[in-house]
């Protein structure tokens, strides 16, 4: 459950309305937080990743952006799935969790990981 945020609103600018996106980015826009240790507070930490524990709006953003990973997964050649009659397999998607189904595992991991890295 972790996306990158500038991807997350590139995501919204192209498929919502210009207020609906405006109030998301107010919520993620310069995020930070302290870490209590042994009752000192830590130096503030910027964040620029995660959707945020408890907004209901953190279930919806984290599909939307992970569905685009999906497609890709979906549509890369080079990523071998398993195929079940003429249907081809890569993975499956639950809700904060995704299984991959590959054919040439050793042969496609690389490819697979350079995806979800850019993600």
């Amino acid at each position: 459950d972790n996306v990158n945020w500038r991807f997350m609103i590139l995501q919204l600018v192209m498929g919502f309305g210009k207020k609906f996106v405006q109030a998301i980015e107010t919520i993620y826009h310069k995020q930070s937080a302290k870490v209590m240790i042994n009752g000192e507070l830590t130096e503030s930490i910027d964040i620029n990743k995660d959707t945020r524990q408890g907004c209901p709006l953190s279930p919806l953003l984290f599909v939307l952006t992970l569905e685009v990973l999906n497609r890709t997964i979906r549509e890369e050649k080079e990523i071998k799935g398993m195929k079940i009659k003429q249907e081809e397999y890569k993975l499956q998607a639950f809700v904060d969790d995704l299984v991959f189904i590959l054919e040439e595992p050793l042969e496609t991991a690389f490819k697979l990981l350079e995806k979800i890295e850019e993600y």
